[in-house]
């Protein structure tokens, strides 16, 4: 491979040691060495447009790489640069970051946990589990840690039997249509089974709100800024 125009699919904290097969355009994948990490490409002439059939081609892709290595950080679709130099300028000062992140989901899948129904609101204006009876100041200081780290008051049993399992979480809260908010949960690959079972067992029957579980995905909603 001459090293350039570069499609990138992940970052992986090692090197893969099997052939890579062939990305989204049936290119040959290529490993590129970026310091403490390496990117996973294929040479692609121009940034693919965005279709059903080539999004499912890219997440294809990931999914076979992140097989390979035991850390890895996902792409978001259409992340093309011209040559290899560009590759490394436009990681360069993302490089802690992504060392970090790697660690991170080193031998860990993402689940996906769906919450949907009506937000928990125990006082119009007043986000869920506050005092009210406490001074503005304390409740704007409230709302500020809630609005940092939302969490699922609405199913809060379910999220303490899930937390053994967690190594990290990232959560979003909806504002529009039934779903109300997404866990994106970093498990270990061999707990993605139990994960499963909590949510389908009794703690998820009693949750009182309805919720759906997806994966094992490789952990896109991990990957730094600009690569998930």
């Amino acid at each position: 491979m001459s090293r350039g125009p570069l499609y990138l699919y992940a970052l992986a904290g090692s090197e893969p040691t099997s052939p890579l097969g062939e990305g989204l355009a049936g290119e040959p994948l290529a490993v590129v060495p970026c310091g403490r990490f390496f990117a996973l490409v294929g040479e692609s002439v121009a940034r693919p447009a965005v279709t059903a059939d080539a999004l499912a081609r890219h997440d294809e892709t990931v999914r076979r790489l992140a097989d390979q290595v035991p850390a890895l950080l996902p792409a978001r679709f259409g992340e093309w640069l011209p040559d290899a130099r560009a590759l490394a300028e436009a990681l360069a000062p993302r490089a802690g970051e992504i060392v970090r992140a790697l660690i991170l989901v080193e031998g860990c899948v993402q689940m996906t946990l769906r919450v949907f129904g009506s937000a928990a609101t125990p006082e119009a204006g007043a986000p869920a589990g506050e005092d009210t009876s406490s001074g503005p100041g304390t409740r704007y200081l409230t709302a500020r840690r809630h609005a940092a780290n939302p969490g699922l008051p609405e199913v809060a049993a379910l999220r303490l039997a899930l937390r053994p399992l967690l190594r990290a979480e990232r959560i979003e809260r909806h504002e529009k249509g039934q779903l109300l908010a997404s866990a994106h949960d970093l498990v270990r690959r061999e707990e993605a089974g139990e994960y499963v079972r909590v949510v389908e067992g009794p703690a998820g029957a009693l949750a009182g709100r309805k919720v759906t579980v997806s994966g094992p995905w490789p952990p896109y909603a991990f990957a730094p800024g600009g690569l998930g």
